[in-house]
């Protein structure tokens, strides 16, 4: 299997107006299918395999942590689990890639609410791998009375 090949489809499909994009080569195949919606992620998952679409009530409020690009998910050092809290710019873990680790930030302050991925796992671009309660406008050392 060819990551960086996989990963610049990825990218061209994310570029494009494409809804569906479906490639299939010795060993491997890929099916990307653009959702509609508001908070619409194309997703890579084998070809047949439904998308899975959470209602909005579920995650409403809540954000979440996804995949820069295709590799292997690393943890930190500081592995983070349910009821951490991360603050705009850290690192949350890393994408290993061609052997190459790049580093995955949280985008805003906000408590775990849910680990999705494990330590090796491979993902996939824009693969949840957190989800965050945020802390709607709380200073990350305020302490909750």
């Amino acid at each position: 299997m060819d990551l960086d090949r996989i990963e610049k489809l990825i990218r061209l499909f994310g570029r494009s107006r494409a809804r569906e994009l479906r490639v299939e080569s010795e060993g491997w195949n890929l099916s990307l299918q653009r959702v509609p919606g508001p908070h619409a992620e194309s997703h890579a998952a084998d070809a047949g395999t439904p998308l899975e679409i959470e209602p909005a009530s579920e995650t409403q409020g809540r954000v979440s942590i996804t995949a820069p690009l295709v590799g292997i998910f690393r943890q930190g050092e500081a592995r983070l689990e349910v009821g951490d809290r991360v603050e705009p710019g850290q690192p949350v873990g890393s994408i290993e890639s061609m052997k190459i680790l790049s580093p995955v930030l949280a985008d805003e302050a906000g408590e775990i609410e849910e680990v999705l991925v494990e330590d090796g796992q491979p993902v996939e671009y824009g693969h949840q791998l957190f989800r965050l309660q945020p802390l709607n406008g709380r200073e990350s050392g305020d302490e909750e009375l």
